[in-house]
């Protein structure tokens, strides 16, 4: 039984084994290929390059073809050099390409003897690195050309010069153009290869983008959503105080029931068109429509149904959870950012001890939740910060402040100061934090 355990076990991971191995071959040939096609590393490669073959090119022409010194030099060079131009200016590459193969063909047609002729081998190397360098980096026009007009250059040049034996000028030009041909494909492949992991990982980008946007919509809509019950429930309030007024006050001077039946008139609107423009963030979570919206004095509720997931939380408050002096919408965020953060806390830090506290005065509700380092191993998950963004996004509504960081000792701190009620007089809302500075290290909360 054990060894058919041991069986089952091991067979998938067998069959996951090859696919990891792929995969890291795949992402190191991809790293590899993007800095070796990068703009630096490529221009390193392409001068060392042209170094070695203006030296090899340079040395073998005069010494195994019989070929001039000094004209064997200035052809090496200008071969040599199509390698550069390949780079920035590559129809003018090919071009001298071409007379360099022709004039290499005419220098070596005397001495060439049994040599590899009307084509050196390093002017078909030279030939093939500078076919390579259009492919990676150009559309395909330039590396065929680049393959096709040197050789075709060399053969017909060198076709009046041929004093017998077809075979190994045949040979040679079939040789010559195969290898261009084979580094034409070869290079194009890796051309199309590149483009399409740019397209990949720009559609990548695009889709988090706009994943990104959805998540931060669909959290402001929820907050509007909660908060719309508040601000509903405050319209009717006043609605109902101006209405009934006159009936529970004795002589009431009809001036003043005059201006409070406006003040009826207007909250009615107010609470009307309100519905309207939120009615479309309503219809997506029509269930919940007659779903009580929590407040502090369910954060105990939270805490017991926390401490089942056999986690340690502890709840401190100083003061009254349900202080009529804390308004509802600052109520409302003050238990949402700490369902988040108890969230978080268990999501990133399994094992973690957590410390819930709650203080309440006159002017501000003080939330702190801190969890110690994980004690578990963390559980993988597909987050990008967006439960802090969300809690910023609640403090901020309700005017109040929010820092999250990690701790000294591995943990996570989030601390909120949310006003007990907002000024009457209006205020710049929070600015919105950037991704960066959501952003916590590993192991923390986000």
């Amino acid at each position: 039984m054990r060894a058919r355990g041991r069986m089952a076990v091991s067979a998938p991971e067998r069959a996951a084994f090859p696919a990891n191995v792929l995969e890291r071959i795949d992402r190191l040939l991809h790293r590899i290929g993007v800095r070796l096609l990068s703009q630096s590393w490529i221009r390193v490669l392409v001068w060392l390059s042209m170094i070695a073959v203006l030296i090899i090119n340079a040395s073998t022409m005069p010494s195994l073809y019989d070929a001039v010194v000094a004209i064997a030099i200035v052809v090496a060079v200008l071969h040599a050099a199509t390698l550069v131009w390949a780079l920035g200016r590559p129809w003018f590459a090919v071009v001298a390409a071409t007379v360099a193969v022709a004039a290499t063909t005419l220098l070596t047609a005397v001495g060439h003897g049994e040599l590899p002729w009307p084509m050196p081998v390093i002017t078909i190397v030279t030939c093939a690195l500078m076919v390579f360098i259009l492919a990676v980096r150009e559309k395909w026009l330039l590396p065929v050309a680049g393959a096709v007009l040197p050789v075709l250059a060399g053969t017909l040049v060198g076709l009046p010069w041929h004093n017998g034996g077809w075979g190994r000028f045949a040979t040679n030009v079939i040789t010559a153009f195969s290898v261009c041909a084979l580094v034409v494909i070869f290079g194009i492949l890796i051309h199309q290869w590149q483009q399409s992991r740019a397209e990949l990982l720009e559609q990548q980008e695009i889709a988090a983008t706009a994943q990104e946007r959805r998540l931060l919509m669909e959290e402001r809509n929820r907050i509007a959503r909660e908060l719309h019950d508040v601000v509903a429930h405050g319209l009717s309030v006043i609605s109902i105080q101006a209405s009934t007024l006159q009936y529970r006050i004795e002589d009431v001077p009809a001036e003043v029931i005059a201006e409070l039946d406006d003040i009826t008139d207007s909250a009615r609107s107010a609470l009307v068109e309100m519905r309207g423009l939120l009615a479309v963030l309503r219809q997506e979570d029509s269930e919940n429509l007659l779903a009580p919206q929590p407040t502090l004095s369910f954060l105990p509720t939270l805490i017991e149904s926390t401490r089942r997931g056999a986690e340690s939380v502890r709840l401190h408050v100083a003061g009254e959870l349900d202080d009529p002096h804390v308004s509802e919408a600052t109520s409302l965020s003050a238990y949402r950012i700490v369902q988040e953060a108890l969230s978080n806390a268990l999501r990133h830090a399994p094992g973690s001890d957590i410390e819930v506290s709650i203080t309440i005065t006159l002017q501000h509700v003080i939330v702190e939740v801190v969890n110690s380092a994980p004690t578990a191993p963390i559980r993988v998950t597909e987050g990008h910060g967006f439960g802090l963004r969300g809690m910023h996004e609640r403090a901020g509504f309700v005017r109040g402040t929010l820092t999250a960081e990690p701790t000294p000792d591995g943990g996570f701190l989030v601390h909120a100061v949310l006003p007990c009620r907002q000024a009457e007089e209006g205020r710049t809302p929070q600015p919105e934090p950037d991704d960066e500075s959501l952003a916590p290290p590993s192991g923390s909360e986000g």
